[in-house]
């Protein structure tokens, strides 16, 4: 539940704060921060801009629907729910895959999310592969 929490207030502050919510992304992809990419195209800012807070809003979503599934039906030990939960760690494989496929800067550090997404990944995998059994016993 913390875990999908965190996915909800990552959400929020994207939503909110837009694209200075988390510099390391535009220096990670594109080398510039997200007032020089602004200083350089007022259009690209405002594309990142959107995209930045649309993404907040996946993450707002997902992380509220993620907390319910656990609260209602994971404690519940409801088989749908444990199979509902393998989205958490398929999204951060998605994430993690999106950064690789899209480039990185190498004059720069990774983006946040290419450290985090496998952090996530394996703790979320790692929690439905140990939980598994409770679903299963018949």
């Amino acid at each position: 539940v913390f875990m999908s929490v965190v996915v909800v207030m990552f959400g929020i502050t994207d939503i909110i704060v837009g694209p200075a919510s988390d510099e390391g992304i535009p220096l990670g992809l594109i080398g510039m921060s997200s007032s020089e990419l602004r200083a350089e195209s007022e259009a690209g800012y405002r594309i990142f801009d959107f995209f930045t807070r649309s993404q907040g809003l996946v993450l707002f979503v997902l992380g509220l629907l993620s907390t319910a599934i656990l609260l209602f039906g994971y404690r519940q030990e409801l088989r749908w729910a444990w199979w509902s939960m393998w989205t958490l760690p398929a999204w951060s494989a998605g994430v993690l895959t999106l950064y690789l496929v899209a480039g990185v800067d190498p004059a720069q550090p990774p983006p946040p999310p290419m450290l985090s997404a496998p952090i996530f990944l394996v703790l979320t995998a790692a929690i439905q592969l140990i939980s598994a059994p409770r679903f299963f016993r018949e």
